[in-house]
């Protein structure tokens, strides 16, 4: 492994992420008011349609979590070797999701619905502080419940501690296949073993969204993130961040995005259409995976940041984002009066400053003080494996 990749790793650094990050969010958001509120007259044309599907936005966090938690994971590798970069990677993962994890249930459970202290609550309790609530129908989303997604999230960080060792020599290739075929297999089964019940669809989309039937969409990003760090994925970096190379990978994302909606729009019934549920998350991820990896190509300049602050400080408190504004859509539910463009003034506002007081008052020093590493890392050269393999 040569000084010069070495470094290169170790730069790579994607701004735009964030700002992904923090488009993902707010869809969410909004899409959440959209079905909360039965906002029908929302815009069923043009751009704004977007937001009527922002459930989306959680198919984006898992291809930009598959990315972000592969470097890590690569990267500690790097640094301690396949098994010695465990520890580290558990502590930061811990560090990042748990303690606001469960500071959202007690304030959900406290004073949002208090009588889930009543129905069940220790169970309840239990299988949302070990990431196990999107298991059961009975809790999948029973306190706070967009947080169903931190389950599957949760499971994915203990599959990448047992086998990012493996993904690490593994040629790209045989990950996707991997990943590819264990996904649609899930879903094919849940396809045939699960059948709309009195609740419609909910049991498919429960069992589609476990962690298997997810590892597609985790899979685009850990093969970019393979791709950046070997050898041939920094000769690509640096054919496409040339502007007219730039240019091209931005239009052909964003030409595959298009067509990936005028799919969906087409079939939006989605979970009674067996080829909708089996094979179309791989096509969301492969759409998203190609606008994150032409973010990845545009690196703004010190103006464009100060311009994209805005957007890039969304990103930065988007899992803040993400927890705190289903309390705060619950509790604006009882203001009737509200029009639904007041709802999304309020909602927006109430939610990004209770992500921001959370990331500068809770969740930053929390992860200042305890997601430091205090290990040793071993002399550069201590990972054996041939980069040249996860070409």
């Amino acid at each position: 492994m040569t000084t010069e990749i070495l470094t290169q790793r170790r730069s790579l650094h994607f701004p735009l992420i964030d700002v992904l990050r923090g488009f993902a969010a707010i869809s969410v958001v909004i899409y959440h008011i959209i079905e909360h509120f039965s906002w029908t007259t929302f815009p069923a044309t043009g751009m704004l349609t977007w937001f009527r599907i922002g459930w989306m936005g959680v198919d984006l966090f898992f291809v930009i979590s598959g990315l972000v938690i592969g470097l890590a994971a690569f990267s500690g590798i790097d640094k301690y070797g396949a098994q010695g970069f465990r520890s580290d990677f558990i502590r930061r993962r811990i560090t990042r999701i748990v303690p606001l994890h469960y500071l959202t249930i007690l304030v959900f459970i406290a004073f949002i619905m208090p009588e889930l202290m009543f129905q069940g609550f220790w169970t309840n309790l239990f299988t949302h502080l070990f990431f196990v609530h999107n298991l059961f129908p009975s809790f999948h989303g029973a306190i706070n419940g967009s947080n169903w997604s931190l389950g599957t999230e949760m499971q994915f960080y203990v599959l990448m501690v047992a086998i990012s060792p493996w993904l690490y020599v593994t040629r790209i290739w045989k990950v996707l296949l991997a990943f590819l075929m264990a996904a649609w297999a899930w879903r094919l089964g849940t396809t045939l073993l699960i059948q709309p019940d009195a609740l419609g669809p909910f049991r498919i989309f429960l069992v589609s969204t476990q962690l298997p039937g997810m590892l597609d969409e985790f899979a685009i990003g850990i093969v970019m993130a393979k791709l950046f760090r070997s050898e041939i994925g920094h000769r690509i970096i640096a054919f496409c961040q040339r502007t007219p190379m730039a240019i091209g990978v931005c239009v052909v994302a964003a030409a595959v995005f298009y067509l990936m909606l005028s799919i969906y729009w087409r079939y939006a019934s989605f979970w009674d259409i067996p080829m909708m549920v089996v094979f179309f998350r791989t096509f969301i991820a492969l759409s998203f995976g190609l606008i994150i990896f032409a973010a990845c190509m545009i690196t703004p300049g010190e103006k464009a940041k100060r311009l994209l602050f805005p957007f890039t400080y969304l990103g930065e408190i988007s899992f803040g984002i993400y927890l705190w504004h289903l309390p705060v859509l619950l509790s604006l539910k009882r203001l009737t009066w509200l029009s639904h463009e007041q709802i999304v003034v309020v909602a927006l506002l109430l939610t990004i400053m209770l992500a921001s007081v959370s990331w500068h008052f809770f969740e930053q020093p929390l992860m200042k003080k305890y997601s430091s590493s205090h290990k040793k890392a071993p002399i550069e050269g201590h990972a054996t494996q041939v980069e040249n393999a996860t070409a």
